[in-house]
């Protein structure tokens, strides 16, 4: 994954060039290339079927937490020390949260252990933190969102980064998804349990 990224222009508009964005802090899982290949193609796909331009806004993330914006840029030398080392990501489903889709995970611990480490507190959120890869969709109609369909691929894995993120966005943070400057600021990897290689047996 590129570090920068901006979204629906070459550059951030005028209001980030006169300083008028506020940025956002996130923690955020980041899966492995071939994975984030998968999930980018989907969040793709859902765009070029309904428009709605929020599911193309980021990469492919699972949002952990907001942070304060004053926090450190820097993640700790060891960012998941409650995170089970055995832990194993599966794909769940799609969900919606707060009126935002995601494409569910059960992360096997680990997401709700960096959610409750103590060493980082609450800063305002961008859009609600869930267990699985951000979709979007805030824009579409609640009365239509049971007809937004994401194909569930049965994919595990335990090879993970936590990633520090700054997120632009225009002060107003409406339409938030229209133009937004994303960057991330710092990255180690969680790894999981050794997952086997393709075709090999344990006999």
């Amino acid at each position: 994954m590129d570090s920068t990224g901006v979204r629906l222009r070459l550059q951030p508009g005028l209001w980030y060039d006169r300083g008028v964005a506020h940025t956002h802090r996130l923690l955020a899982l980041l899966a492995p290339g071939s994975i984030e290949a998968e999930i980018g193609a989907l969040q793709q796909a859902l765009f070029s079927a309904h428009g709605f331009v929020s599911t193309i806004a980021l990469p492919p993330l699972v949002p952990v937490r907001f942070l304060p914006a004053d926090a450190s840029p820097r993640l700790p030398q060891v960012p998941g020390r409650e995170v089970n080392a055995g832990f194993v990501v599966r794909v769940t489903g799609p969900a919606w949260s707060a009126g935002h889709l995601f494409l569910g995970l059960d992360t096997g611990g680990a997401w709700s252990a960096l959610r409750a480490d103590s060493r980082w507190s609450d800063g305002p959120p961008l859009f609600p933190c869930f267990e699985g890869f951000f979709f979007g969709c805030p824009e579409s109609e609640p009365g239509s969102r049971d007809t937004l369909r994401i194909p569930s691929p049965d994919r595990r894995f335990s090879s993970v980064d936590l990633a520090l993120m700054s997120i632009a966005v225009p002060a107003d943070g409406m339409d938030w998804w229209s133009e937004v400057h994303w960057q991330i600021e710092d990255r180690r990897p969680l790894r999981g349990k050794r997952m086997p290689a393709a075709g090999s047996s344990s006999g």
